[in-house]
């Protein structure tokens, strides 16, 4: 099977062993009448079950990310304004910024959760917030694995915007020409009366030009989303009997 889509990769074994262990231990654990999520336990969970559902969230919301990242496609491709939104001045230009730019910081953290995912894997329990690339490649638990080489796949498959993320994160919005050029014809168009040019000029090249920066724009994000997708499948195999060691290890102490 091609785990080349968000659709098929929630289909990987890795995935479904993962929701199946930790539904059956949070339905063992939660309070008579609780919901499922966000459940109120009967009692703490043993340290193996507690491993169950950590990895179960953590492989939950790096999931949802690779599902975000295919839904800003349809988010930047479709824009229909409503009354409120134009008078709050969203329009094209400043629809398609927020979609690319949007798109871009979740490339990078698809990696970021990934290497949080690897740390809660082998059970090292590091802070989020200090789990980098290097401390988890360099772990002599983890780099004695394949898991460092599957790791390079998905880093490699959304490396191209590292950079771009971190500027949009800590200095100014994305630069791009195709998009200055997009914002251009719209700021024009909002002043039309002042430039003293003709709308529907305007709003043809404007047309033009955003149909041309989709199509560019989008073959390029499936393509990204295909890579990421695979990757992070050979990532989940490598994971799988790891997982099954790990619990059978807590589950023995």
């Amino acid at each position: 099977m091609a785990y080349d889509t968000y659709d098929s990769l929630v289909k990987h074994t890795f995935v479904k062993e993962v929701n199946k262990k930790g539904m059956k231990i949070i339905g063992e654990l939660r309070k008579p009448n609780s919901p499922i999520i966000g459940a109120d336990y009967n009692r703490d969970p043993s340290e193996d079950e507690f491993y169950c559902i950590e990895i179960g969230f953590y492989l939950t919301h790096l999931l949802a990310v690779v599902q975000q990242l295919e839904h800003t496609i349809l988010y930047m491709s479709n824009f229909s304004p409503s009354g409120l939104m134009k008078n709050a001045g969203v329009n094209r230009s400043t629809h398609l910024i927020w979609s690319v730019e949007n798109y871009i910081i979740r490339t990078q953290t698809v990696y970021d959760r990934l290497l949080v995912l690897t740390d809660r894997l082998f059970h090292i329990q590091n802070q989020p917030n200090q789990i980098t690339h290097e401390s988890i490649v360099t772990n002599k638990h983890i780099s004695r694995t394949a898991i460092p080489k599957s790791l390079k796949q998905v880093r490699t498959a959304v490396k191209k915007y590292y950079h771009d993320r971190n500027t949009i994160i800590h200095e100014a919005s994305y630069l791009d020409n195709e998009l200055k050029r997009i914002e251009a014809y719209a700021i024009v168009l909002s002043n039309s009366d002042y430039y003293e040019i003709q709308d529907e000029y305007l709003k043809k090249q404007l047309k033009g030009s955003v149909k041309e920066f989709l199509k560019k724009r989008k073959r390029e994000f499936i393509r990204i989303n295909k890579n990421v997708c695979v990757a992070l499948s050979n990532v989940f195999s490598q994971m799988l009997p790891i997982y099954a060691k790990k619990y059978a290890e807590l589950c023995g102490k």
